[in-house]
């Protein structure tokens, strides 16, 4: 008594052939390392254990992350800067078509009003009531063309009469980086955008 009673049969997964004892069997079966890590390998042979991170490879990967990050940031802070610029011109010539358009439609005159020190575009009536926006922080007006020689080079108006004509004009729009310009065509009226 006392003694691991083991079937000897093929069917047995720990049965060894060549041995006649199943005290020797189970003897190799332990000492052949083929004990409780038996079952944590899969049918390919590899171990099925589970396996943690290290501190090491935590920091590596954490450093890797941080120069990526700072290879990528400007370049995506650069794309920003840009949408920004064009939106804002795309909003100055909607103002500019908006203006011609309500001087036709009402018959009377409006102004396009650009103020390049406070960052503000607005479009008037004669009555004096309007619509206006302002340019994002990072856009400024560069110019305003043609100068005259009384006014800031940086702030202007410019009426649309009631057959939607106006004094030909060009409104640069700029950022650290590109620059753009708002200008109107001096036939149809209607302003174009274009990357300087």
């Amino acid at each position: 008594h006392g003694q691991l009673k083991l079937p000897i049969d093929r069917g047995y997964p720990g049965w060894m052939p060549g041995y006649t004892n199943q005290r020797n069997a189970l003897t190799a079966m332990t000492s052949n390392g083929m004990s409780k890590q038996t079952n944590l390998r899969g049918s390919d042979g590899k171990s099925n254990q589970l396996r943690g991170v290290t501190l090491l490879e935590l920091l590596i990967v954490m450093v890797l992350a941080s120069i990526l990050l700072a290879l990528v940031f400007p370049s995506i802070r650069s794309g920003l800067g840009t949408l920004e610029l064009r939106s804002s011109a795309q909003r100055l010539g909607a103002a500019a078509r908006f203006a011609r358009d309500q001087a036709i439609y009402r018959q009377r005159p409006f102004l396009l009003e650009i103020d390049g020190e406070t960052g503000t575009i607005s479009v008037i009536d004669s009555d004096g009531g309007g619509r206006s926006f302002e340019l994002p922080p990072e856009v400024r007006v560069g110019r305003i063309l043609p100068l005259e020689p009384d006014a800031p080079s940086r702030t202007r108006d410019f009426l649309f009469s009631p057959d939607g004509s106006s004094v030909p004009f060009h409104v640069i729009l700029e950022n650290s980086r590109r620059s753009v310009d708002v200008s109107t065509d001096p036939l149809t009226g209607f302003p174009k955008i274009s990357e300087l």
